[in-house]
This record gives structure tokens, sequence and C-alpha cells, in this order.
């Protein structure tokens, strides 16, 4: 994580005048980036981060896809665990083929484990 002194640092090169509300903004963005949990399907607050809910297989080790909904072919998945809901749980993915404009392909032994991923655009 950036340094609150290293953007000063690089503001001190900008006029006196315009120093102050742009050192606001990026300390205020600093302070405030987050994940946030936005509704199925919808952005995350400051990330270009989609929710996805699903479910492995109910056979170990076949392949699943989850589509993604997004206009182009997604880079990552990240896992979620969220603390407010009991019984939310990480489970083991591998993806089996790259995804595509429409879908993400994985696997799991894990039998019909419903899980989260947030999707990276």
């Amino acid at each position: 994580m950036a340094d609150k002194g290293s953007v000063d640092l690089y503001l001190n090169t900008l006029p006196v005048e315009t120093r102050g509300p742009v050192g606001a903004a990026i300390k205020y963005v600093m302070d405030n980036l987050r994940f946030g949990q936005p509704d199925e399907g919808r952005r995350a607050t400051n990330f270009q981060l989609y929710l996805r809910t699903s479910t492995t297989a109910s056979v170990a080790n076949t392949e699943f896809s989850i589509p993604h909904g997004l206009a182009q072919r997604p880079t990552a998945i990240y896992p979620v665990l969220f603390l407010d809901q009991v019984g939310s749980q990480i489970v083991p993915l591998t993806v089996t083929r790259a995804a595509d404009n429409n879908r993400i392909y994985l696997r799991s032994p894990s039998t019909s484990a419903v899980f989260a991923v947030f999707i990276e655009a």
C-alpha cells in the first residue's frame, strides 16, 4: 500500500493552489478503497470486480461452468468468504479450460458446495 507521505512528495511538484484539493482527493481514496459486498452480478464498490455465486458439480472433479455476463473474457477470480453468512466457505477450484466471453470453466473435489467469487474483468 502506498504511503501518504510519498503522495505528499509527489504533490509538491504541483502548483500550491492545486496541492490541497488533489492531495485531499488522493488521500480520501486511499482511506476508503474497498471491494465492498455488492449484490450478485453487480460491480464491486471501487474495483472492476463482479460478484458471482455458484455451486460445484455433484460429482467430484467434474467440470462445471459459471456464466460471467461480462462484455469481455475475464482475467481472474478471487474466492470470497463473507463473514456475515454462516456456512460461507471457500472451496478448492481448478481451471479446466480458458475462460471465454461467456463462461468460466472449473472443477472441484468438493461436491454440491455453494461458493462466491469476485470475477475480474
